[in-house]
């Protein structure tokens, strides 16, 4: 078996022995690609992320609702995430994914009118997601 690196963080319901999910892979892939690429220039933007399996079209977005609009084909299975300073690890990138799918089970949808001027997760504290990944939201306040 080989050693998988986790952040400090994760959480251990999200390790197993190959490490994260391909979808959350892709999506850390992704999301580092950008950053990588031009680091100050991409902060700030958005990239759209399937929920499924986590690829993504390799644009960056000026906004959110941009995004939104250029996934015309199929918008709901979609999730939008902004690009900041801070890099997102699998690890990271298992947390948002994972609460990504819970609201749109719940039927939230980022293409709603309301929805789409709102960000779920404004990059909380690690306790924090991993509570609202659990069902547990702290510090989080959603309408």
């Amino acid at each position: 078996m080989a050693f998988i690196k986790h952040d400090h963080h994760c959480p251990i319901i999200n390790r197993t022995e190959d490490g994260h999910s391909d979808a959350a892979k892709r999506i850390a892939d992704e999301y580092s690609l950008h950053r990588v690429a031009d680091p100050f220039g991409c902060i700030g933007f958005w990239i759209a992320c399937a929920l499924e399996d986590g690829h993504s079209d390799h644009i960056l977005y000026d906004t959110k609702t941009d995004a939104i609009q250029h996934q015309h084909h199929n918008e709901n299975w979609y999730t939008f995430i902004q690009i900041v300073p801070a890099m997102l690890t699998p690890c990271g990138a298992e947390v948002m994914l994972k609460i990504a799918r819970m609201v749109y089970v719940k039927g939230g949808r980022n293409t709603d009118e309301g929805w789409s001027r709102r960000d779920l997760i404004k990059r909380l504290g690690w306790e924090d997601q991993i509570a609202l990944s659990k069902g547990y939201p702290t510090n989080v306040r959603m309408n």
